[in-house]
């Protein structure tokens, strides 16, 4: 499933109540997991996030379904996402990062990823590069990042991408 599928996402409680909406992931990516999910629950004025880890997760389908009832998930709401980030990354503040080979030469841009969100794990990330009639993707792995900061940095070279590259 793509990452920007699972955000937005209707959340049902273990009674088959709606909680909310994915509203952000925290990801980390030197070890390839989700690591934790972040629903917002309330109305735009009075709106608070439920964090969930795997373990909270029941089922993943059309719906995202817990194994929470509504005293335990009283128990997990927070006010702040970043408060509770922890050492993981914002998915929205990931995706649109540019990427660059080994060289320095620019791929293209980080536009989703791949993700098991019930075994919170990370397939793969998917960069495109092209314009909107020639747009290709790459899908990148954990073993293919050398760095990350302000930009992503790949251990390949040009001719290593374009090897990959896909339409």
């Amino acid at each position: 499933m793509k990452a920007s599928e699972f955000v937005g996402m209707k959340v049902l409680d273990k009674e088959a109540n709606e909680v909310g909406k994915v509203d952000e992931i925290a990801v980390v990516f030197g070890r390839c997991l989700v690591n934790k999910i972040f629903i917002s629950v309330g109305s735009a004025l009075n709106k608070k996030y439920l964090v969930i880890v795997n373990d909270d997760i029941a089922e993943v389908g059309d719906y995202l379904q817990l194994k929470l009832n509504k005293k335990e998930i009283e128990e997990h709401k927070v006010d702040k996402i970043d408060d509770n980030l922890g050492n993981g990354t914002r998915f929205n503040d990931f995706t649109g990062k540019t990427v660059l080979t080994i060289k320095g030469m620019e791929v293209g841009k980080v536009t989703d990823m791949a993700i098991d969100p019930k075994g919170c794990l990370i397939h793969n990330i998917i960069v495109t590069s092209g314009n909107a009639l020639n747009k290709k993707n790459l899908m990148i792995s954990n073993e293919d990042i050398s760095a990350m900061g302000d930009y992503l940095i790949l251990k390949l070279d040009q001719e290593q991408v374009k090897e990959r590259m896909i339409d």
